[in-house]
């Protein structure tokens, strides 16, 4: 047994697998979860049959639904929705030592601002805090299979760099290192809108050459938005951006994608929601971005049309067109030449 300590917090398919991984590696884990029926399975049968049935857990792992339990926790991941994640940092605070690292593995942005989950942390626990952000192309079934993935570990403090990748670092989950917080934070936020689009272009059959121009053209939206807000476009060609990007916007696995297929092929948003069952997070964060492209003045096309089609209620009428909106005629942005 390796002598640090680690503690996650949410129960879902993307925190279950981080506290196995950590588990398998041999460093004693607590997973914290509201639901007492699905901490009584995990301790009991080892595993979370309700986002990942068949997914055997460490026995280096134990749940929980008491959040004092994780005060002697050497690393503290947080994996909660963006609209309860200021609830469940807030109501952890008084059980977290002054010396735990805490890291924001959810990618999403609080409704009431612009504020991302990262800020949230400083927020609850001062400026002073080590604080990690999690990201990268990283669906938790393809990892629950020891698919190989990478992810990134962006903060400005090199010792949490260095413990989290003690953690977790192996052949199959390759961790990579980043000091642009902001950025690797905004790609994994900003790349869930653009896996609605291309899932409603799934939906409507539009063919593999639209999402690819999705895609990058919704590349170009994010790195617009980054160098408004103060980050650094060049981060979104890394795992946390391009390599995110890719997979969230094609993969059937993602949750942003099915639930864009599912409009596309002719379910209500309301009805959509239902069929996936689950937190997508892009919904959320599509009308906080739409809010602030708007109050900066950026352009973002994409981000406009799907705020009318999710939230004004516009027919799709069954034409990608409505997705797409109008575009500037530039290719590549951002570099003079080219």
């Amino acid at each position: 047994m390796n002598d640090k300590t680690v503690a996650v917090l949410g129960g879902g398919s993307w925190g279950t697998v981080l506290a196995n991984l950590a588990a398998e590696r041999g460093f004693k884990t607590t997973l914290w979860m509201r639901d007492i029926e699905v901490v009584e399975q995990v301790n009991l049968e080892k595993q979370n049959s309700k986002y990942l049935p068949g997914y055997i857990l460490s026995d280096n792992l134990l749940a929980t639904n008491e959040i004092e339990t994780i005060s002697s926790s050497d690393l503290v991941i947080f994996c909660i929705p963006s609209d309860s994640f200021r609830e469940v940092a807030q109501k952890a605070a008084p059980h977290i030592r002054a010396t735990s690292h805490l890291v924001t593995a959810t990618k999403g942005v609080e409704e009431d601002g612009f504020i991302l989950m990262s800020h949230i942390l400083s927020e609850v626990f001062g400026d002073e805090r080590s604080v990690g952000v999690l990201s990268g192309p990283n669906l938790a079934s393809e990892i629950s299979n020891g698919q190989i993935t990478g992810t990134v570990i962006a903060s400005s403090s090199e010792d949490l760099q260095s413990i989290f990748v003690e953690i977790f670092s192996s052949d199959s989950f390759r961790v990579y290192v980043n000091k642009d917080i902001y950025g690797v934070e905004m790609g994994g936020a900003l790349k869930n809108i653009y896996a609605i689009a291309c899932g409603i272009a799934d939906g409507l059959d539009s063919g593999e050459n639209t999402i690819g121009m999705i895609m990058t053209r919704g590349l170009a939206e994010m790195s617009r938005l980054a160098i408004e807000l103060g980050a650094n476009p060049q981060t979104f060609l890394g795992l946390s951006g391009v390599g995110d990007l890719i997979t969230t916007c094609a993969s059937p696995l993602s949750r942003n994608h099915r639930i864009g297929k599912c409009i596309g092929k002719g379910l209500s948003v309301e009805e959509a929601k239902k069929e996936i069952g689950q937190t997508t997070e892009g919904l959320k964060t599509l009308k906080v971005v739409w809010e602030k492209a708007k109050e900066r003045g950026v352009n973002m096309p994409i981000v406009d049309s799907l705020y009318k089609i999710i939230y004004e209620g516009e027919e799709l009428n069954n034409s990608i067109q409505k997705v797409l909106g109008t575009d500037q005629l530039k290719d590549v942005e951002f570099f003079n030449n080219i």
